[in-house]
């Protein structure tokens, strides 16, 4: 599967759920004007002297940092939340690079599915389950580029790859926040109780 197909599969499907499914409320305004910025910026790449950032990904981090401005009290918790987020996609990544046959599946999907797990570890609210990975990812994409700087000769912040493992732990941690929705409603709703007619 070629790089971007997961994040442009997944965005797409997003705005069309959002647009046509979600009543009219400015959420759903947002949550449609996010989709389609980063839908259209995703092929756009800022040139900077040793290489170049995915416009969209630069666009999510912003989106990210609102909340971390609005959230000021808990700063240095999201921060450091976000760095170990980072430093785990970091370690992976190299571990990957350097002993790949010790990989028991795709090197993908392993990094999404431990990341993701981590997220739901580390979070206490819904919100941070979806900003949290776009200042993780950003980090550790940062910093696992400039490491390989001197193999790869250039930088590429926020390739289409990113894109992927960004779009592919949001929408597994969006399913598990609907799961544990759907069960919490199960508990709260009461058991009707079947009684038995008077005899006449």
């Amino acid at each position: 599967m070629n790089d971007g197909t997961i994040f442009y599969w997944f965005m797409w499907m997003g705005w069309v759920i959002t647009t046509f499914l979600i009543k009219r409320s400015s959420v759903r305004n947002y949550s449609v004007l996010i989709l389609l910025t980063g839908i259209t910026l995703s092929d756009t790449f800022i040139a900077f002297s040793l290489g170049n950032i995915n416009a969209a990904f630069l666009f999510f981090l912003c989106i990210g940092l609102v909340y971390l401005i609005k959230h000021t009290e808990q700063l240095f918790f999201y921060v450091t939340k976000s760095f170990i987020a980072a430093t785990c996609y970091v370690s992976l990544e190299l571990f990957a690079l350097y002993d790949p046959v010790k990989l028991l599946f795709d090197k993908k999907y392993m990094i999404v599915i431990i990341l993701a797990s981590l997220l739901v570890l580390l979070t206490k609210t819904y919100k941070e389950l979806f900003f949290l990975p776009i200042i993780g990812l950003f980090i550790g994409d940062t910093v696992f580029q400039f490491l390989i700087y001197r193999l790869s000769a250039k930088i590429e912040i926020g390739s289409l790859y990113v894109m992927d493992l960004l779009a592919s732990t949001s929408m597994i941690l969006l399913f598990m926040v609907v799961l544990v929705d759907m069960f919490k409603n199960l508990k709260r709703t009461p058991n009707n109780k079947v009684t038995s007619a008077k005899q006449i």
